[in-house]
């Protein structure tokens, strides 16, 4: 049997005010919105990855409402990028090589296909200042630091998302339940 160690991130001081404030943005709602995906597609195509998304961080969960080269869907916050990148929410985080990262060396996502050497994501800050999750892109080969430019750019898009969830109105499954609320239910049964 094979171990993995890795960091896990941890939970913001005021973590039940920001998960409030992710329910408040009906964020969880959002998937399929051409507006984000255009989004997530031009961060992925300036910064050359094979990978990027627009992450959202809930409860035990993350929630990728907007991919690309990778499936949109609910994945464990344990093993995410995004739940460290919220624990600095005014800066962009990044990993320029996570196989090396102690944080991230025996995490799932760097040993598993498709691998993630590089990551960088910028918080989706509510008008509070609360990061309901992150815009993130990544790759499979490792990276060098970003330019300030690149830092700029990736933090411009995150603010064009959160304008665009701003402005969304609450997309319900044909249930009429929200996606939380699916999710919630399937891991009872």
């Amino acid at each position: 049997m094979v171990f993995s160690v890795y960091q896990v991130a941890p939970e913001p001081a005021n973590e039940a005010i920001r998960e409030a404030a992710v329910i408040r943005s009906e964020a969880l709602n959002a998937t399929g919105v051409a507006k984000l995906q255009a989004v997530v597609d031009r961060a992925s195509a300036l910064f050359d990855t094979s990978m990027a998304a627009i992450s959202i961080v809930f409860r035990d969960w993350q929630y990728l409402i907007a991919t690309k080269g990778v499936k949109p869907g609910v994945y464990r916050r344990a093993t995410s990028f995004c739940g460290h990148a919220i624990m600095t929410p005014n800066d962009v985080f990044l990993v320029e090589d996570a196989a090396r990262d102690v944080r991230f060396a025996g995490n799932p996502s760097v040993l598993d296909d498709p691998a993630v050497r590089f990551y960088a994501g910028a918080p989706l800050l509510d008008a509070q200042g609360l990061p309901l999750g992150t815009l993130c892109v990544f790759d499979g080969a490792p990276r060098d630091a970003l330019l300030r430019a690149q830092t700029t750019a990736l933090a411009a898009m995150a603010r064009e998302i959160v304008a665009v969830l701003g402005d969304h109105a609450v997309i319900a499954k044909p249930s009429g339940e929200t996606i939380e609320a699916e999710t919630i239910r399937r891991m009872s049964i």
